[in-house]
């Protein structure tokens, strides 16, 4: 697969409250859906497993837990699990992992963010940071965004925890807030772009 066939990559990083959030979005997806969503949700590494059982039954396209050298296709719906990064090698993308250690978060939003700043001129990329504590994804979203990449921090009206947006809206300049039905639109439309 050349690089011009995957064309829409969308990033959400989430924590607390994220789990029923992400089945939201997930759901909202048509088969058709020719995007590729790549989940950071802060979990512990052994039950990625079982979240991943739990999207999958909402979701019409195929739920795949990360793995090391696993190349990433349109129309999928990818879960990390310890840190994951993407790739660009002889014009395909691929996720590299390592150790959780590297982070205080598993799986560490910001290392798949800022991963994701050099694909900006091969693949029409959106960050998304949904609901939960802390900051992880804001230094990623940081360097996407100075990039020139497209960014979108959940609203307080509808995150669980407004801890993570909040920081993003304090630190990032050009950033997009959107509810969880917007931010549903949002993806849905992107993929059409």
């Amino acid at each position: 697969m050349k690089a011009s066939e995957l064309k829409h990559l969308i990033l959400i990083g989430s924590s607390t409250g994220g789990p029923g959030h992400l089945q939201k979005i997930v759901k909202a997806l048509p088969f058709h859906f020719s995007g590729t969503l790549i989940i950071a949700q802060h979990i512990a590494h052994e039950f990625i497993p079982s979240f991943v059982n739990q999207l999958q039954q909402h979701c019409l396209l195929d739920v795949i837990p990360v793995s090391e050298g696993l190349q990433v296709l349109p129309g999928k719906v990818y879960v990390c699990s310890l840190t994951s990064t993407l790739e660009l090698i002889s014009n395909k993308l691929y996720f590299h992992q390592t150790d959780c250690n590297v982070s205080s978060y598993n799986p560490s939003i910001n290392h798949l963010f800022e991963s994701a700043s050099a694909l900006i001129k091969q693949f029409n990329t959106v960050e998304i940071i949904l609901t939960g504590i802390g900051d992880d994804g804001v230094k990623g979203l940081q360097s996407f965004s100075e990039s020139g990449g497209h960014c979108i921090a959940e609203s307080e009206s509808s995150a669980i925890v407004y801890g993570m947006p909040f920081q993003a809206t304090k630190h990032i300049k050009k950033l997009s807030i959107q509810n969880l039905d917007e931010i549903i639109q949002t993806i849905r439309g992107f993929d059409s772009i």
